[in-house]
């Protein structure tokens, strides 16, 4: 599965997050799941006159299945006794 994200040129280890009118940096950022959403997301940034994209690049990221999980796998047993005493 590709993904998408926008990076800071100038401070690679950022990521873009937030929305069109509103965006800041930050290492996690926003994924984008499609394409299509990624430019609809540059499109209407665009509308904006602060929106500096000269520092912007896009990232894409393979997304890779390594393992599948139970719910109660993921959950810390002491959370997990609680919940099941109830």
């Amino acid at each position: 599965m590709i993904v998408y994200k926008i990076r800071n040129k100038n401070r690679p280890e950022m990521f873009l997050k937030g929305t069109p009118t509103y965006h800041s940096w930050y290492k996690d950022g926003r994924i984008f799941p499609t394409l299509g959403k990624l430019r609809a997301f540059l499109t209407n940034s665009l509308k904006y006159d602060h929106v500096n994209v000269g520092i912007w690049e896009i990232v894409e990221l393979e997304l890779v299945e390594l393992s599948v999980k139970g719910v109660h796998e993921m959950i810390k047993p002491e959370q997990l006794v609680k919940m099941l005493t109830k």
